[in-house]
Formats: C-alpha cells, structure tokens, sequence
C-alpha cells in the first residue's frame, strides 16, 4: 500500500474508524469490501497490523497521512 505525508487532511466523505472501538478490525475489513473511503485512528497501535495491510494493498488503496497527526490514516480506494 503507497502511504503519503500530506500537509492537510484531504477531502471527501470518510467512514471513521477508530482503534478504541470495539469490533473496529470487523469495520475495516467490511468497508474495504465495500470500497469505501475511512478515515483511520491508530492511536495508541504502532501501526496497521500486517494482515489489515495486505488486504488492503490487494484492493488498491493508498493511505494519506496528514504530517500534524500521523495517527490518522485517510485509506483511499482506487478510482472506479
């Protein structure tokens, strides 16, 4: 998955997913099946778990990460 600094959050509608959530590695998995946009927060994991990673490298997405707040995620998926 190609992962960008950006220096603002980018626009578009995101689903919120938060690590804090219970059932949040559910939520993911749904809207990647979905093609969906989400805005991720990491806090306090170290990073994306390996097997969230892969699943979505094979669908396409790219992750923007704004340089202020690098727990936040933006997972976009490829263009249709």
């Amino acid at each position: 998955m190609n992962t960008s600094l950006v220096k603002s959050v980018p626009p578009g509608d995101f689903v919120e997913v938060s690590v804090l959530q219970r059932g949040w590695e559910n939520k993911i998995h749904l809207l990647v099946s979905q093609n969906r946009s989400i805005r991720f927060d990491m806090y306090p994991r170290p990073g994306i778990p390996p097997e969230i990673q892969s699943r979505l490298r094979q669908q396409g997405y790219s992750a923007l990460v704004p340089e202020n707040d690098r727990w936040q995620h933006f997972l976009i998926p490829p263009p249709r």
